[in-house]
């Protein structure tokens, strides 16, 4: 492994946001120790430098890196340590898929059952009390040929990377209809009419409800986007209604989900 300087590694706490007390109790290391890295240029042990580059890397694919809060409230060095080796090996799982131009099959995982399946294979996996983390439980072929963890390891390492993809896609997504669904349920009774005949108030009462029923659409669609289900194509028909109906949501909100859910 490369070594890592003090510019390198000044640039990645500041990138990770974290302070010197926060980096020191991420690595296990005495605050004295990542001060002598940081001032005195004394010569970075590999597993630190593994970790700080999967952190900074995982961070960038918008992946929860860091311990649940109660470790670290309850400086569990045990468990802090425990969970930084694991991003470290998942980080290098990622990183090969990434090398190998991306996962070669696509898998379908389902958030709610905590299950990836693609063809004869199914992972299972658990979420880490950390928002966003995850790790691979159990893996078995439902084919009855003998699983051989070797052999399949490209597969599982792509379902690993698949995972965490929809994990963020749910974290990005969920929030984004949310709002979409609360700017229409708050502003349903701006819809504009077609031509110059005004809507009676039994008219309009109607036409704010149908936009509200609406709104109810999009709040169902996060509840499926929070399981990887759904998709930008069922909220393209809410928005057909919507604009039917005279209401036109914000482009910013528009473009938001569909940024969370590409």
């Amino acid at each position: 492994m490369a070594d890592m300087n003090v510019t390198e590694l000044g640039n990645t706490l500041s990138f990770l946001g974290l302070d010197q007390a926060e980096a020191a109790q991420l690595l296990g290391v005495a605050p004295r120790t990542l001060r002598r890295w940081l001032l005195e240029g004394e010569e970075i042990p590999g597993p630190a430098i593994a970790a700080l580059r999967a952190w900074r890397a995982m961070h960038v694919r918008n992946l929860n890196w860091k311990p649940d809060m109660q470790s670290l409230f309850d400086d569990d060095q045990d468990q802090i340590a425990r969970h930084r080796r694991h991003m470290v090996v998942l980080d290098e799982a990622m990183a090969r898929v990434e090398q190998r131009g991306g996962p070669q099959a696509r898998w379908v995982v389902d958030l709610a059952k905590n299950s990836a399946i693609c063809g004869p294979y199914e992972v299972s996996f658990y979420r880490l009390k950390s928002d966003g983390g995850f790790s691979l439980a159990s893996y078995r072929r439902r084919d009855d040929i003998p699983a051989d963890i070797e052999k399949d390891r490209p597969f599982l390492e792509d379902a690993a990377f698949c995972i965490g993809k929809s994990i963020v896609r749910a974290q990005r997504a969920v929030p984004a209809l949310k709002e979409a669904a609360r700017y229409t349920r708050e502003n349903s009774d701006a819809f504009v009419t077609d031509g110059p005949k005004s809507l009676t108030p039994i008219q309009k009462a109607k036409r704010k409800e149908e936009i509200e029923a609406l709104a109810d659409k999009i709040d169902e669609l996060a509840a499926e986007a929070s399981t990887n289900k759904g998709s930008y194509a069922q909220f393209e028909a809410i928005l057909a209604k919507l604009h039917t109906a005279g209401f036109f949501l914000t482009m910013p909100l528009v473009s938001a989900v569909a940024k969370a859910m590409d």
